[in-house]
């Protein structure tokens, strides 16, 4: 049986408990764990797990400053387990590598979870979906299209528009929206067409003057 390295940072120690609990039941997990960021990257041994477990809410350095710094290869997998809701941390996590955010409340199907995960998938808790879906369609306008000819932002070139501006690149969106480069290339030209740039620095600029964020 192939053992499967998981690293988990919680700082939760009853929460840990449960979470080690879960896991424990599949004797092909070797697990080790950390109570703080700090802790994690203060480790000797070498950073590359199957897998790693971690919150969002920790003492010093969060979750999402470990996910920018772990994640500088594509071939690291992560797991967010943690009961902030916001949509500031949901779409950082996302955003910065993520390939899984669930509730606390949510390790019935843990181990399915990790499998998905594991074999190239994505998982999110159905009310974390709900809130992607809603950010997709709120209605996105400019602050005077009509008098710069500027069209309107559909919800997923608003997104997309969004993603590059923190700085992913069109192969990391793709990876997100489970879509194609091909794909994610061609609305990024459209989005260009629309903000009438030639640019990326240019279609931020003109982002940022028509309040678009």
């Amino acid at each position: 049986m192939k053992t499967i390295s998981i690293g988990i940072i919680e700082d939760n120690v009853d929460f840990l408990h449960s979470l080690c609990g879960v896991l424990e039941e599949n004797p092909s997990l070797q697990l080790k764990t950390w109570n703080s960021a700090e802790a994690f990257w203060a480790e000797d041994t070498p950073k590359e797990w199957d897998l790693l477990i971690l919150d969002i809410g920790l003492p010093g350095m969060s979750g999402i400053d470990v996910l920018k710094t772990y994640h500088t290869t594509e071939s690291r997998k992560s797991l967010v387990i943690s009961s902030l809701q916001t949509d500031d941390a949901i779409f950082s996590a996302l955003r910065n590598g993520a390939s899984g955010y669930i509730w606390k409340s949510e390790l019935d199907s843990l181990h399915d979870t990790i499998q998905t995960i594991l074999d190239g998938g994505s998982v999110i808790s159905p009310s974390i979906a709900a809130k992607v879906l809603l950010s997709f369609r709120k209605p996105q306008v400019l602050s005077d299209p009509s008098s710069v000819g500027v069209e309107v932002l559909t919800p997923r070139e608003r997104q997309i528009l969004e993603l590059i501006v923190e700085g992913d690149s069109p192969y990391q969106i793709a990876s997100l929206f489970g879509t194609t480069v091909g794909t994610v290339r061609q609305q990024i030209k459209t989005i260009y067409k629309k903000l009438q740039v030639n640019t990326r620095v240019q279609m931020v600029k003109k982002a940022r003057q028509f309040g678009i964020f």
